[in-house]
């Protein structure tokens, strides 16, 4: 143990008796557990664990044994159905929103860890959905519509952040998006469906949801290759209108999805070039007939053919004396000048293909041969 100490608190880990044998680090709220100790623990969990779920029933003691030890199989390997099992048979039998509570801590952390794995784990994220939806079912069944929109509100704030970290670990994270999709979609459209809610989804979507857009676009402008954060982006967008406009008439057009494409393609023009991500939500917006008009999306249209023939004409020679250059000063700038000609030959690209995307689906729409 002294040797895996030393090595942690190398590497800027803070040893304290206390949390002997975990390594903390304040700063970051990581408690470490060295990887030989694990490692050692997992070969007891594993043999204790597999007597135990033979069992058709658990004592206390039993049960406790088998929370503990399944915990330590999941740490070594992230899509263990069986522990995931013996967890959900815990939950049945002892459904108490303090279980309930404490699972779903544990399947937080987990899917925030940096285990390389698990962050991209469908089993735990598919695990702990199923942990959220059963507790707002136990505090559904006891509150009010007031009580329920609030507790609906902070769990929403606190499953996105899970999302962010889970993708900021381990990114392009389908899981984590699609998981946050649900919770947008199921969780918080249960609100927006209630009877109760005919003022509440005017004021309270405007406040909140926009807010969420807000925070998605800066996190995917930080992020401007993680293609799944991109397509939640366009879809809590679409949500956002949606749930502002019950008419569908009155959903094409709306100022923010408007004002949100140009900042997107004025950032694509601007600070993310060539990135294929950012031209895919524009494109996918841009050609939603049921979002966009014919007028507005010709401008958008014109505005990117103009960038497009700017960036065609783009050179990047400049006039300087190469005689007063040496050899290597020479070759270094041969080779900017190849790593831009290639960023602008890739940009052109990929500006290109999301025209013809646009069109291509315009065309088919207008022909009627797809839904929007």
């Amino acid at each position: 143990m002294e040797a895996m100490i030393k090595d942690m608190t190398d590497g800027g880990g803070v040893y304290d008796k206390e949390y002997y044998p975990f390594i903390v680090v304040p700063d970051e709220h990581i408690v470490g557990i060295p990887k030989e100790l694990l490692m050692l623990a997992f070969s007891y969990a594993r043999t204790k664990f597999y007597d135990l779920i033979k069992l058709s029933t658990w004592t206390d003691e039993q049960a406790l044994e088998v929370s503990q030890t399944s915990l330590v199989m999941l740490l070594i390997g992230s899509e263990n159905l069986t522990a995931i099992n013996a967890r959900k048979r815990l939950i049945i039998q002892n459904p108490e929103t303090a279980s309930l509570c404490q699972e779903f801590r544990v399947t937080t952390v987990i899917l925030c860890s940096r285990l390389q794995k698990h962050s991209k784990s469908p089993l735990i994220w598919n695990y702990h959905k199923h942990i959220v939806s059963s507790l707002f079912s136990h505090f559904s069944r006891t509150s009010t519509y007031r009580e329920r929109a609030k507790y609906i509100e902070d769990l929403c704030k606190s499953e996105l952040q899970t999302v962010l970290v889970a993708a900021e670990h381990h990114p392009m994270n389908y899981y984590a998006w699609g998981y946050a999709r649900w919770v947008f979609a199921g969780i918080y459209g249960s609100l927006l469906s209630s009877p109760s809610a005919r003022y509440y989804s005017v004021v309270f979507v405007r406040k909140y949801i926009e807010s969420i857009v807000r925070k998605i676009e800066k996190w995917c402008f930080l992020h401007a290759s993680d293609t799944s954060a991109w397509s939640f982006f366009q879809w809590v967008l679409f949500m956002y209108v949606d749930c502002s406009h019950r008419d569908p008439a009155d959903r094409i057009d709306d100022k923010c999805l408007l004002s949100k494409v140009v900042e997107v393609i004025q950032f694509a023009t601007t600070v993310s070039l060539a990135h294929e991500s950012a031209w895919g939500f524009v494109r996918r917006v841009v050609s939603d007939s049921d979002y966009v008009s014919d007028p507005e999306r010709e401008s958008f249209i014109r505005t990117i053919n103009s960038y497009l023939r700017s960036r065609k004409a783009d050179t990047y020679g400049t006039q300087v004396n190469e005689e007063d250059m040496s050899n290597k000063e020479k070759a270094m700038r041969q080779k900017q000048e190849r790593i831009l000609d290639n960023l602008r030959d890739k940009d052109v690209y990929v500006v290109g293909s999301c025209l013809n995307w646009i069109a291509v689906r315009t065309h088919l729409k207008n022909a009627g041969r797809i839904n929007s």
